[in-house]
């Protein structure tokens, strides 16, 4: 690994997805994650598959890619194996592994394509949480600001690994945060709130339905169900 960036974001319930009931993992405070944690814990797919990116200006590159849990991006291999990250993503305009659909987005990373409907599109993204007792609601506050949490490390502007604070052993789950792709590919993180803008002409509608079904934002089912009613007004 060339290069540590360890990102631990703000705590997330264990959602209804099964890889979020396994997989619990202790690792030493500041450790690097890169070389204590299994490759199977680390990232997305099993080994580093094809995949495909496509830029903006239509140029398209083949790749060995895998999705970093620790990074919260799409890797790639080098002609010596190193494991290295991408580089120019702001001129991506997509990347394909597999059946699996990515976006970049600055400050979040990489996404998933989840599922697609004719005004939004549904989007996942994978990451190592602290197991905590914070309630889902301190998610909220999700930004470019108050995504790392102030008790996790990661690595400062000079590429040093900053220690964490508190416990010697830090205990991760994985989890999973969701997110909605307006029309123009805008990203929202899934909330009630964030419902009504994407979809602004029928608010009413939408807030009937919330009123009777009582949605969280942190389970894809209940959230696919909701796109599907919002995207047949």
């Amino acid at each position: 690994m060339k290069q540590l960036t360890f990102y631990l974001f703000l705590v997330l319930p264990l959602l209804g997805n099964a890889q979020n009931v396994s997989n619990e993992m202790k690792v030493k405070n500041g450790s690097d994650i890169t070389k204590t944690l299994p490759y199977s814990e680390r990232f997305r797919y099993s080994s580093f598959l094809d995949g495909k990116v496509f830029f903006r200006n239509g140029r398209v590159v083949d790749a060995k890619l895998n999705y970093s849990l620790a990074h919260g991006e799409i890797q790639f291999l080098d002609a010596k194996n190193d494991t290295l990250i991408l580089n120019d993503k702001n001129f991506m305009d997509r990347i394909a592994i597999a059946a699996d659909t990515f976006y970049y987005y600055q400050h979040h990373g990489h996404v998933r394509k989840v599922a697609g409907y004719s005004q939004v599109m549904l989007a996942e993204k994978q990451i190592l949480g602290t197991n905590g007792t914070e309630r889902y609601a301190a998610y909220n506050q999700y930004s470019s600001t108050t995504a790392i949490s102030t008790y996790s490390s990661f690595v400062n502007g000079a590429g040093q690994p900053q220690e964490l604070e508190g416990s010697n052993k830090i205990l991760l789950k994985k989890r999973f945060v969701y997110f909605f792709l307006d029309k123009n590919r805008d990203i929202y993180l899934a909330t009630k709130g964030n419902l009504l803008k994407v979809f602004p002409r029928h608010k009413k509608a939408l807030n009937e339905y919330l009123k009777t079904n009582n949605v969280e934002f942190f389970d894809p089912k209940e959230i696919v169900q909701t796109l599907e009613f919002a995207s047949s007004l």
